[in-house]
């Protein structure tokens, strides 16, 4: 039985042997791309070839591809665990031609490898091609369903057809589609149940774990275009996806993708931290195993390439994800405890051999999950027993659904996700109010609304079938020859007044961190003032504002030209993140990687990996490393180098972003190597001042730090030297002597407190004196209720010197001021169980306009009628002879 490994090598050799360019999986991250949370097919890294917004220097390519499919129309949450083949991380085994061969050799390839090398029974395959639609004008793929006999000799009768909706595959409501021919395998009878066990046709597209489809080859032919009709693609291309858990399950004869070897060591790791050994059947414990096993994949991919877990975005729905796990963990397997991340080693066991990201990001992904558990673990309990006690009101009623906007606080006070609620709902027979959730929800966001940083919206759709930008930044300054700051171009397209696409533009487009940049486009009669600059796949997109011009007339050439001094502060920004890189890992060691950056022209931002708070004195070796390469005033340069080698000589690649096989290497005398895109200054010394001036923390194992650089850093300093000189002269000290004359004034304070508490104490020792002389006895104990002369926060130390020195008393005192009471109750050991400050003190706030509680030897409250003050010290009176009686 081939192992998993050699069943995706096999996989890759194949296609390289037929002159495919075998290329590495993107990030699950998408670059460039605004409408994905996450790359969920194999085709989304050439998206931009498909819409013409793009090329490659090769016409095959073949990878394998980290997808994750956790929302929008793919989706496959819901199934996770309880069939055996769906899942939220998956890889996806894929081969593409652009433009290169099409129908014929993508039919003739893929039978030839699941049949001659994987060995597969031809018998049992089974494939689907288009059958036409009469609304779109489209006849029967008829060549893809010829070719398949006459290539590979299968029975026309396992040739099926099937509609739009199963065999037309299309990227989007326009832009580039075409029909597909998917391939089939029955398992067999032991695999699942089908309409007709005697005829495995009854069990195609029939979501059958028995009939399962395995590979998808898509034939992209026709443009969809705005007005819904389809036109032939000059150049056709071939997009194929293959399951690789599914194809896998397949060639080691498992009913189950769970039951490989993909999956093997995981379940074996979760027995050993748990106790609970799966069996492979539908009891909850069971489906637990399946499910955990499924998201720590998902988790450690994800965090491996940079995500980190939020509130919103791609990083809510990881955190959704793990508390999923947690909850399953919680009430199908018995785990109290954080146990999520003892799972990573299994994944890294797994997965490390072909995404090395995993391996090297272990400790951190454990942290991270570490981090989230505890967190989650703090409120899963409360948020369980509140979720059992609305079920329980809503049977008692006789209904069926909860409300939701009572199910929407399990959300918001407990972290509830929202499909976990309804997941929980679903295994009680129950539903949760999708309109009252919604509104209960649009009420939360509206209070808790803040600023978006993203500019105008426009309709991506827009974009399609314009040509790639050519990009000119890198002329400008290091990287270059000319200016490359201004330049003349030709309008291609004005989208909404706000948006505008030139065929060549000098403006940076927002990548990588580094912010975009601004500047203005102007021609004859014609104004735009560029705010932001962004890429949308080869497109170079300039948000803004139209100033002057007609935007259905532009004109034929234009001068686009970069605000300069935003770009040269932005660079001196840049080429410092570099720097600071280099010196974080020099003094906190190689574990210190970047996890995220910002590069705007007033300000850096850097997140680091690293366990706890960066010490001040680190700081400082941090700040004096950077600083000591800028006055070194080291030349950088920049060469284009093959992906590959440059890794293999240790240049610097981040994790989570994706690289062309070929990639500029920025190097900065030699001890910082990295691959890097964006703009940079020609030499260290043009930085000027570096200063960090915040640490903090951005989540676990992650810390932030944010620094200023050339003038900027210099305002800085002088502010605080200013700030210095006011603290001396306020101080009446020189500046080197103030850390000495803080400590004089703060031992003097510790003094003077000291003092005054134990005058306080005398004073209240005394006052304590005067009112047990004067308080009545009543059942063997002193009654002391008085109103007295003392700032409220001092009644509480009257009272402990009452109530511990003194024998058996108990009472009730009163301060008021500025219109405010403050009432404290008391009771010493010897009255336990006759009196009960914490109900005196109850009944006597409320007489008083207000409210409080306490224990039964002690109590406090306040309130705001003064005036029923005396009544109040009556009532107390009353109350204390009653319990005294």
């Amino acid at each position: 039985m081939k192992s998993a490994q050699e069943i995706r090598q096999t996989f890759l050799d194949y296609f390289a042997e037929r002159g495919h360019r075998i290329v590495p999986s993107s990030p699950v991250v998408p670059q460039n791309d605004p409408t994905l949370l996450f790359i969920n097919a194999g085709m989304n890294q050439f998206k931009d070839v498909f819409l013409g917004n793009g090329s490659r220097d090769y016409s095959r390519a073949a990878d394998t591809q980290k997808c994750v499919r956790v929302s929008g129309k793919h989706n496959d949450l819901e199934e996770v665990g309880v069939d055996t083949y769906h899942h939220t991380f998956f890889e996806m085994l894929g081969n593409w031609s652009f433009g290169d061969y099409f129908k014929e050799d993508a039919i003739r390839w893929a039978w030839e490898l699941l049949v001659d090398v994987y060995g597969l029974d031809p018998e049992r395959i089974y494939v689907t091609v288009f059958g036409g639609d009469e609304k779109d004008g489209l006849e029967p793929d008829l060549e893809a369903e010829r070719l398949w006999p006459s290539l590979t000799g299968i029975a026309p009768e396992r040739v099926l057809r099937f509609g739009k909706k199963e065999n037309f595959w299309e990227m989007g409501e326009t832009g580039p589609c075409g029909p597909c021919t998917e391939i089939h395998y029955d398992r067999g009878p032991a695999a699942g149940e089908i309409a007709d066990p005697t005829n495995p046709v009854t069990g195609v597209n029939a979501d059958s774990p028995r009939v399962i489809e395995i590979w998808n080859l898509v034939f992209i032919q026709y443009d969809r275009r705005p007005d819904g009709s389809l036109v032939s693609l000059p150049a056709k291309h071939v997009d194929t996806g293959m399951g690789f858990e599914r194809l896998t399950s397949v060639l080691q004869g498992k009913n189950s993708n769970y039951d490989t070897d993909l999956f093997a060591p995981i379940f074996a790791r979760i027995a050993e931290v748990t106790g609970v050994t799966h069996g492979g059947t539908m009891s909850p414990a069971d489906i637990a195993c399946r499910v955990l096993a499924d998201h720590i994949r998902t988790l450690c991919v994800a965090f491996a390439d940079g995500v980190l877990p939020g509130n919103e975005g791609r990083g809510y729905v990881l955190r959704r994800i793990l508390r999923r796990a947690a909850r399953f963990g919680r009430q199908a397997l018995a785990q109290t405890e954080p146990f999520i991340h003892r799972l990573v080693p299994a994944v890294v066991e797994v997965l490390g051999g072909t995404f090395p990201e995993i391996p090297a990001r272990a400790d951190h992904i454990a942290l991270l999950i570490e981090s989230e558990e505890k967190a989650f673990a703090k409120t899963l309990d409360r948020g369980l027993q509140l979720y059992a006690d609305l079920a329980q009101g809503v049977r008692k009623r006789g209904q069926e659904r909860i409300a939701g906007a009572e199910a929407f606080d399990l959300y918001a006070t407990y972290g509830f996700p929202r499909d976990l609620v309804e997941l929980m709902a679903r295994e009680d027979g129950l539903a949760i109010e999708s309109a009252s959730w919604d509104e209960a929800e649009e009420r939360h966001r509206q209070a808790s609304r803040t600023e978006g940083s993203f500019g105008h919206k426009f309709d991506l759709k827009e974009l399609e079938g314009l040509p790639a930008t050519e990009s000119l930044f890198y002329r400008a300054g290091h990287g270059g020859s000319g200016d490359g700051l201004a330049s003349e171009a030709r309008p291609i397209k004005l989208i909404e007044r706000g948006h505008l696409v030139l065929d060549r533009s000098p403006f940076y487009a927002e990548s990588g961190g580094q912010v975009g940049d601004r500047g203005t486009i102007t021609g004859p009669g014609f104004r735009f003032e560029v705010e932001e600059t962004r890429k949308v796949g080869g497109i170079v997109v300039h948000e803004g504002r139209l100033i002057e011009g007609d935007p259905a007339a532009l004109p034929e050439f234009v001068t686009a030209r970069v605000d300069v001094a935003r770009r040269e502060a932005t660079m001196r920004n840049h080429t410092a993140t570099h720097l600071l890189h280099w010196a974080l890992r020099e003094v906190l060691g190689d574990h210190a990687t970047q996890q995220g950056s910002l590069v705007a022209p007033d300000r850096l931002r850097f997140d680091v990996t690293h366990p706890r708070a960066i010490g001040s004195d680190e700081i400082e070796r941090i700040e004096a490393l950077v600083n000591g390469r800028i006055v070194a005033n080291t030349a950088l340069g920049t060469t284009l180098e093959n992906l590959d080698d440059a890794r293999a000589r240790g240049v610097t690649a981040l994790f989570g972003e994706k690289y062309d096989d070929l990639v500029r290497v920025v190097d900065i005398g030699g001890y910082s190597t990295e691959l890097c895109g964006g703009t940079h200054v020609s030499a260290t010394g043009d930085i000027g001042p570096f200063l960090i001036v915040a640490e903090s923390a951005v989540q676990a194992g992650v810390r932030r730090i944010e620094a200023v650089t050339g003038l900027g850093a210099v305002a800085r300093i002088q502010e605080e030297r200013r700030l210095l000189r006011e603290a001396a002269v306020a101080l009446k000290a020189k500046p080197q002597d103030l850390p000495t004359r803080i400590d004089q004034l703060q031992q003097q304070m510790r003094e003077l407190k000291k003092s005054g508490g134990q005058k306080a104490a005398a004073d209240a020792g005394g006052l304590a004196r005067e009112l047990l002389a004067a308080a009545p006895e009543q059942g063997g104990a002193r009654m002391v209720v008085n109103a007295v002369d003392l700032p409220g926060k001092d009644l509480a130390a009257l009272a402990d010197v009452l109530r511990n020195n003194h024998g058996a008393t108990c009472g009730l005192l009163a301060a008021s001021e500025e219109g405010k009471v403050t009432v404290v109750a008391f009771a010493s050991a010897e009255l336990a169980g006759r009196v009960h400050a914490g109900k005196l003190v109850k009944e006597i706030a409320g007489m008083l306009g207000g409210g409080g509680g306490g224990r039964p030897d002690f109590a406090q409250a306040g309130g705001k009628e003064v005036e029923r003050l005396s009544e109040a010290l009556e009532t107390a009176r009353s109350r204390l002879r009653e319990a005294l009686a």
